[in-house]
């Protein structure tokens, strides 16, 4: 309403807030990512129910990796090859099996309901966005309205992990030495904004740091190098399928991994956790016996029920098809939304296409959670305003096992993800400073 009240006003912030963000490091491919002028706004009660609710669930994960670790059996319902479960069990030399990672949820306003959707850990991104959007926001008719009466803070998520991975390096090393680091990830052109703005913080902080594709390394005399640059701490965003189907390619990278010869964060054990069989795993009782009734209550309320799908079975197929508008199709193991199937967006038709071309192998059935909603505002090409209602989901970053910042995006379509149209908007907390 304020914003239609005063269109001129917030139409002027506006195109000054997009002037800011085309000139920041918020960019995607070359591009300035695309933003909303609607900030979301959390209350302390919504950010400590994110950190509580995380909480739990990095304790149940954490049983789930153990047990990975411990038991031979328990191993066999992953599926995961001989490479890929030999780096998992190889200690990484530090504590927290998962030091950084991207929990997405689906959270309702109104409720307090709470669904967490997908689990990213290795590759987990969207720091540059939430960080340069919000601190372009900062100085908006859309914020400063607000300053007399709450408290308004947003995340930093750049220095606190430098300050993490050299933690983690210091307990690997057992020395106290600032490393030499590399920031691992299949590279095709120049080098994403976000690891420029963290190649940015480790250098401001004594860590010589460079941005390099891992088949790119060398591995000699029990050291990993590019070139003459000597690799002591890998922060790794190439993600865990990619390293395996590319083995042959950063042999190198393997060998100083399990030789204990490089201290990598995020380990490769992570992939317990990133790859989305997990829900199922959680959610089958059989197979987790390790579990309390307390654990199976919080997975029955907070994550979508989830099946491995099997084509042969004809119960689950009849299922699958009598009840699409409910189900999800999704792999296993691909990025972002790449492969997921929506029934409710398909007819009867293509849905059996879809089960009988796409999903014979490594398929998830999950239940189709509704996304939330809220009206968001866009600005058209004559700066008029003009309210849509828009799905959003929350990405809550992980850093070292507890929350250290909310990532929101935002799109008229079912998926919101890399592949399909997005938005992203900044996040903030706010107080009031009088009660």
């Amino acid at each position: 309403k304020k914003i239609q009240s005063n269109n001129e006003l917030y139409s002027d912030s506006y195109k000054k807030v997009a002037e800011a963000v085309a000139n920041s490091t918020a960019q995607y491919k070359g591009k300035p990512v695309e933003f909303l002028y609607q900030p979301m706004f959390l209350t302390e009660t919504d950010y400590q129910r994110f950190d509580s609710l995380t909480a739990e669930l990095y304790k149940i994960l954490n049983k789930v990796i153990q047990h990975y670790i411990m038991d031979a059996d328990f191993r066999k319902h992953f599926g995961f090859s001989p490479l890929l479960e030999e780096l998992i069990l190889k200690d990484p030399g530090y504590s927290t099996d998962v030091p950084i990672g991207r929990f997405d949820i689906f959270y309702h306003y109104d409720t307090g309901s709470f669904q967490f959707c997908e689990l990213n850990a290795d590759g987990s991104s969207g720091m540059v966005e939430q960080q340069e959007i919000a601190r372009v926001f900062r100085n908006s008719a859309a914020i400063r309205e607000y300053e007399g009466e709450y408290s308004i803070r947003d995340f930093e998520l750049f220095d606190s992990w430098v300050k993490i991975l050299q933690r983690k390096y210091k307990e690997f090393s057992k020395r106290s030495e600032k490393p030499q680091v590399a920031i691992v990830d299949w590279l095709q052109a120049d080098p994403p904004s976000e690891f420029v703005e963290f190649q940015k913080a480790f250098e401001k902080d004594g860590c010589k740091t460079i941005i390099v594709d891992p088949r790119w390394l060398e591995y000699r005399e029990g050291k990993l190098y590019y070139k003459d640059f000597r690799i002591d701490c890998i922060y790794r965003r190439a993600v865990t399928w990619e390293i395996i189907e590319g083995a042959e390619a950063v042999r190198p990278f393997i060998e100083a991994y399990l030789a204990g010869d490089v201290c990598v964060v995020g380990p490769l054990r992570s992939q317990i956790i990133h790859n989305k069989i997990i829900f199922a795993l959680l959610h089958d009782e059989v197979k987790t016996p390790f579990l309390t009734e307390a654990d199976r209550e919080f997975i029955k309320s907070h994550i979508p029920y989830t099946a491995i799908f099997d084509i042969s079975d004809d119960h689950q197929v009849n299922y699958a098809i009598a009840n699409k508008d409910l189900l999800v199709l999704k792999p296993m193991d691909k990025y972002a939304s790449k492969g997921v199937r929506i029934g409710e967006d398909y007819s009867t038709e293509e849905w059996i296409k879809i089960i009988d071309e796409e999903a014979k192998e490594e398929y998830l059935l999950q239940e189709f959670c509704r996304v939330p909603k809220v009206k968001m505002a866009f600005f058209n090409e004559e700066h008029q305003v003009e309210f849509k209602e828009s799905n959003y989901i929350i990405g809550l970053f992980m850093y070292d096992g507890r929350l250290q910042g909310v990532y929101t995006r935002t799109g008229t379509k079912n998926i919101i993800g890399s592949i399909v149209e997005c938005y992203t908007v900044p996040n903030f907390v706010f107080s009031p400073k009088y009660t």
